[in-house]
């Protein structure tokens, strides 16, 4: 993209899209509040969030392609794993991943307006980051009500990547799999990084794309159990990124 065009990318950003998506944000809490009095929150979050990730990488504009949906069970609930690149990467797993996902959050956000209420409805799990046994109670407790269909989301490297590479994982998420004897689903997202590396503020418009790897078994239930299933994770996601 030329500067030319990347200016006028930026000033589309400002002037339409943000106020744009601030809108759709607010309309997203509300809707997800009301049709959670109505149908449920499970239900509540397929009609509106995955609908809300979608509109808001459309007017990016961002094109996400998926590919690997059928390794996923609607009749299994998952411990979801995946790299995280960018900030991007939430819209894309959200609105193109085909699952209800909940996702481990920090307790602040609970307090912000719309945003906290919404998530609280969604059943997303805040967590005390300074209480480590706390938090991790809280996980097995939110993960061990999942449905069919629903998934814990992880990002096990803990952090953005600042250079696109793929980080250690941390073993929480595996932790959580084999206490609760719960499959992992390890998913791969591209393209990211380059339309929003950590750092940036304002997204470049592309293509980004995610793949759903087969499950892994949690077999086992102890510290090499976990670690048995963060190394096989781990080279799902890597061998995702390297096609």
């Amino acid at each position: 993209m030329n500067g030319l065009m990347l200016f006028g990318h930026r000033v589309w950003l400002i002037v339409v899209f943000v106020p744009w998506m601030l809108l759709l944000t607010i309309l997203a809490v509300l809707g997800v509040v009301v049709l959670r009095w109505l149908v449920g929150s499970k239900t509540a979050g397929r009609i509106v969030v995955a609908r809300w990730a979608r509109w808001v990488a459309w007017m990016m504009p961002m094109r996400v392609t998926a590919s690997g949906t059928q390794n996923i069970n609607p009749k299994q609930a998952y411990v979801v794993v995946a790299n995280h690149l960018s900030m991007l990467d939430i819209l894309a797993i959200f609105g193109w991943s085909g699952l209800e996902l909940r996702w481990v959050i920090k307790r602040e956000v609970k307090h912000l307006p719309l945003i906290g209420w919404g998530c609280s409805v969604l059943g997303y799990v805040f967590v005390d980051r300074s209480n480590r046994e706390s938090a991790i109670q809280a996980i097995n407790r939110a993960t061990a009500r999942l449905e069919p269909g629903e998934g814990m989301m992880f990002f096990p490297e803990g952090t953005r990547s600042k250079n696109g590479q793929l980080l250690p994982f941390k073993m929480g998420a595996f932790k959580t799999a084999v206490k609760q004897q719960m499959p992992v689903l390890p998913i791969s997202v591209k393209g990211t990084y380059q339309l929003m590396p950590s750092g940036s503020i304002l997204p470049k418009p592309g293509r980004v794309s995610i793949h759903i790897h087969p499950a892994i078994t949690a077999e086992g239930n102890d510290k090499a159990a976990a670690e048995q299933i963060a190394g096989k994770a781990r080279k799902s996601i890597a061998a995702g990124l390297e096609e």
